[in-house]
């Protein structure tokens, strides 16, 4: 059973990895290495490439997309219509077109919605990773609720229907779900992969077609023998980005998220840092393993200062929010 401790630190876990990784967001390796070397900190936003007009330690588009449906869910539960509103919500409170960081598919899926289409059909065609990166809002919800894997696996489905309705999409998602769930629920690095096999082939089941495209549980069925050899972290780093990709597609992101995990698990800030300094989707990433860390070990630290910071110039209530979803 997720206690309210658990949660805050799993959504620390989550807007640290957003904040981090905000000031890399889609450098290359290559600019990151000339312009910040290692990561150790958060980073200065004059020298992001894409968010220098925002504070350091602001969080993006991950986090507030997050926060926004676990408060809508928490009034509505979880519903496509309580997605929908949330999403919404968040488009027209956070400037989110102006500040540059809402993704492609929910871009085009909400100005349809919008527009009157019908938000069952609008995400039919959302590859990218904008519902993996929400993924975690109904996970919470269901595990706060002590809802069975199963239920919260037909609401992670129901968040993701409005805008990446898709089965790549949908198998990254799941199967990210039931990692962080089977995470919660003390299960070893072997069970948490199992447990991300079984999300993803249900999600799979659930979409409206198998697209041709890269599967993120083959990904990571490849990365788990990979990781039984010795890569040092630029090594690693470098083969991801350069082999893998970590743009915007879900199997991408996904893929770098678990071999970030197994490279050292448990190791929450260790593994925000190596995602602020992958390149291209570096929030999203360094979010996602950020909160499957936090999950697997709830105690992982966080330098203060970070936190802090994060905390401060994002003003979060993540207590206050955590208690509610517990109560």
């Amino acid at each position: 059973m997720i206690t309210a401790n658990h949660i805050k630190a799993i959504l620390e876990g989550f807007a640290v990895g957003d904040a981090m990784g905000m000031s890399t967001e889609f450098m290359t390796r290559t600019q990151i290495a000339k312009t910040l070397g290692e990561v150790t900190t958060l980073v200065d936003s004059h020298l992001s490439a894409n968010h220098s007009d925002l504070a350091k330690g602001t969080v993006t588009d991950d986090t507030e997309q997050t926060l926004y449906l676990l408060n809508r869910y928490l009034k509505q539960g979880v519903t496509i219509d309580s997605t929908v509103d949330g999403l919404l919500a968040w488009i027209d409170e956070s400037d989110a077109i102006a500040k540059r960081y809402i993704g492609p598919s929910s871009l085009k899926a909400l100005k349809a919605i919008k527009e009157g289409v019908d938000p069952r059909d609008a995400g039919k065609h959302g590859t990218t990773c904008g519902g993996l990166m929400r993924t975690l809002a109904p996970t919470l919800y269901a595990l706060a609720k002590n809802l069975d894997r199963r239920q919260m696996l037909e609401m992670v489905v129901t968040c993701l229907t409005p805008t990446h309705y898709t089965s790549q999409a949908l198998e990254a998602a799941c199967a990210y779900a039931c990692a962080v769930a089977e995470a919660v629920q003390g299960g070893s690095v072997a069970e948490i992969i199992e447990a991300a096999y079984e999300g993803g082939r249900y999600g799979l089941s659930q979409a409206p077609y198998q697209a041709c495209a890269a599967s993120s549980l083959g990904r990571l069925t490849f990365l788990v023998e990979y990781l039984k050899g010795e890569h040092s972290e630029d090594e690693l780093l470098d083969f991801l980005y350069s082999v893998l990709g970590t743009g915007l597609e879900s199997a991408d992101v996904f893929s770098s998220v678990f071999a970030l995990f197994l490279y050292d698990p448990g190791q929450t800030f260790r593994s925000i840092c190596l995602a602020t300094r992958v390149g291209g989707d570096t929030d999203t990433i360094a979010a996602l393993v950020g909160a499957l860390n936090r999950s697997y070990t709830l105690d992982s630290p966080i330098p203060a200062s970070v936190l802090d910071t994060v905390y401060r110039v994002n003003n979060l209530n993540l207590v206050e929010l955590s208690e509610a979803l517990k109560g």
